[in-house]
């Protein structure tokens, strides 16, 4: 297994995953992505500067999974997707730690993730030692439209570090 940085030519399997597991994982626009991989972001309401970072995770070669993570005054799991065939609790702690070394590298101490209640990575959460602090309602883009879902969001969090082994 090996975690890097995502590169432009991984943004096709990632657009990818992210459509198969949007109910799990909620919508974020391709751009998004792109972004993250080149650290510029584009737009009239954006900064030139992005501070979010997209890693993947490859075995034999083959892509499995990714993590998409901001780091502003916190660190935030934005989305982390294994594809199913490839689901293995060592593959999404893997993608968390390089994510949390970043972090802690840029001096963020305060880990943040949401996961939707009625979702089985609920367990992933917890068994990686993240506490569920809160909950809130989640948020649904329809027709353009943002309504309130009737579907609840465990809030977790991740503020004390020992990196999984």
């Amino acid at each position: 297994m090996k975690i890097r940085l995502a590169e432009i030519p991984d943004l096709k399997y990632i657009h990818h995953l992210s459509k198969k597991e949007s109910h799990s994982i909620g919508f974020i626009p391709k751009i998004a992505y792109e972004s993250a991989i080149t650290g510029k972001k584009t737009g009239h309401r954006w900064s030139d500067t992005c501070n979010d970072k997209l890693w993947v995770c490859e075995e034999n070669k083959d892509l499995v999974g990714f993590l998409l993570m901001s780091f502003g005054r916190q660190a935030k799991v934005n989305q982390i997707a294994i594809q199913e065939d490839a689901r293995m609790i060592e593959r999404g702690k893997a993608l968390l730690n390089e994510g949390i070394i970043h972090g802690l590298n840029r001096n963020r101490f305060d880990f943040v993730c949401g996961c939707a209640d009625d979702l089985p990575s609920n367990l992933f959460w917890e068994g990686v030692g993240w506490q569920k602090v809160s909950q809130r309602r989640g948020i649904s883009h329809k027709n353009t439209w943002k309504e309130t879902s009737k579907r609840k969001v465990n809030i977790y969090i991740k503020s004390q570090f020992s990196l999984f082994s």
